[in-house]
């Protein structure tokens, strides 16, 4: 089962905030100290966590990062545990809770109806563990043009309950947002409706070159969008592989970082093979930027 697929089925330091941005909340997930600025997601080892979540938090440490993200929150539990008790036992190990993946699908235009309740409870469960980002993480429907228009509103609806807050609201893509509809690439639309000042775009680098995308010019026509970076890489003709070794631009964006407003960056790895020589390697060539450095 593919990340999308799971998803589906169960529904960074101080520094960095120097950076010039209009995401409040953004910034604020800045001001907790840490060794680094590289986090992971805890998806890369989804397969082997639940058996030993201590065990597993200290390897990562070990490697170097310091911070975390949660995938398939229900809006309640993550693994079965609250988030505020991950965000403890994360900091046994020198581990910030950054944030979490999560989503539901097309909700009513109304935010009073039941269905915005899966919101209202991740907001409070976000801000009770002290992580900042809330991020969707599946597209709900593709199926129109406005369909899409639609989804963005939505997104801007959801951005404002964690502007008020004081979170912030994010899209994570994958490669089928590069597709188009009606003659308009998915993510376009999606940028092009949403409201800076309420949605981040997290881009899935090695999704995005998977799907076709040119990810420099997308940071340069959407400037100061894509706050946060997933960390990923693919090879074309090959598939993914651990970064530095596909064909994703490092060297490129991390020279415009700063100017990219890039705030928050996080290692996800779905490749086969030793997950944790993958992940000491991705934290090693990472290292080698300064900009994750403190």
């Amino acid at each position: 089962m593919n990340r999308r697929e799971f998803i589906n089925k169960g529904m960074a330091a101080a520094a960095a905030c120097c950076a010039a941005t209009t995401l409040p909340a953004l910034t604020a997930a800045c001001n907790t100290p840490s060794r680094n600025r590289i986090g992971i997601q805890l998806y890369s080892i989804n397969k082997i966590l639940p058996d030993d979540i201590p065990g597993n938090l200290r390897k990562l440490a070990d490697i170097g990062y310091a911070r975390a993200e949660a995938y398939g929150f229900n809006g309640s539990t993550f693994l079965n545990k609250p988030l505020k008790e991950w965000a403890n036992i994360m900091k046994d190990y020198g581990i910030q809770l950054s944030g979490t993946h999560c989503g539901t699908p097309l909700l009513p235009p109304d935010v009073n109806a039941s269905e915005w309740d899966y919101w209202r409870k991740s907001v409070g469960e976000m801000n009770e563990a002290g992580g900042k980002l809330l991020v969707q993480s599946f597209l709900p429907s593709d199926k129109s043009l406005d369909d899409l228009k639609r989804i963005a509103e939505q997104f801007n609806k959801i951005g404002s309950l964690c502007k008020q807050a004081g979170l912030q609201f994010g899209y994570h893509n994958h490669h089928a947002e590069f597709k188009t509809v009606e003659g308009e690439i998915i993510i376009d639309v999606l940028l092009k409706n949403t409201d800076p000042e309420l949605v981040f775009f997290q881009i899935d680098l090695g999704h995005a070159v998977n799907g076709g995308g040119d990810i420099l010019a997308y940071m340069k026509n959407y400037p100061k969008r894509f706050l946060s970076w997933h960390a990923s890489d693919f090879k074309k003709e090959q598939g993914y592989t651990e970064l530095g070794k596909g064909d994703v631009p490092y060297a490129q964006l991390f020279a415009q970082a700063g100017e990219l407003g890039l705030i928050d960056l996080t290692v996800e790895q779905e490749t086969g093979g030793d997950v944790y020589i993958a992940l000491k390697n991705n934290f090693d060539y990472l290292s080698q930027y300064p900009w994750t450095k403190l």
